[in-house]
């Protein structure tokens, strides 16, 4: 089966549970992955992540992760696999951190 991806998803937005993190935009990137029996649209899956958290403004970088699990499930049903890893790319001077998730259904 195919999978879809999207690499280097970058933009600021509003994540973390700091004081500082909830009032300052941050740069995070996103990598994503899906494997499903239904045609997955890339361009608009990127838009939809992050209109998701300009509206969600997520506390914690596993939040968000769990939030777009479930959300992808629903939107695809047919979902085989999923993944994805978020990093905060400027929050620590000398390395990018995050997680990721890695689901197969």
């Amino acid at each position: 089966m195919i999978s879809v991806f999207i690499e280097n998803l970058e933009f600021e937005t509003i994540i973390g549970l700091l004081d500082f993190e909830r009032i300052e935009k941050q740069k995070i990137t996103v990598q994503a992955e899906f494997r499903a029996k239904e045609f997955v649209d890339y361009a608009k899956t990127c838009e939809f992540i992050q209109a998701k958290f300009d509206k969600k403004k997520f506390g914690t970088v596993e939040s968000a992760l769990e939030y777009f699990k479930t959300k992808f499930k629903k939107k695809f049903p047919t979902l085989e696999y999923f993944y994805m890893k978020i990093s905060k790319v400027d929050i620590i001077p000398n390395a990018i951190v995050g997680a990721k998730i890695q689901k197969f259904y």
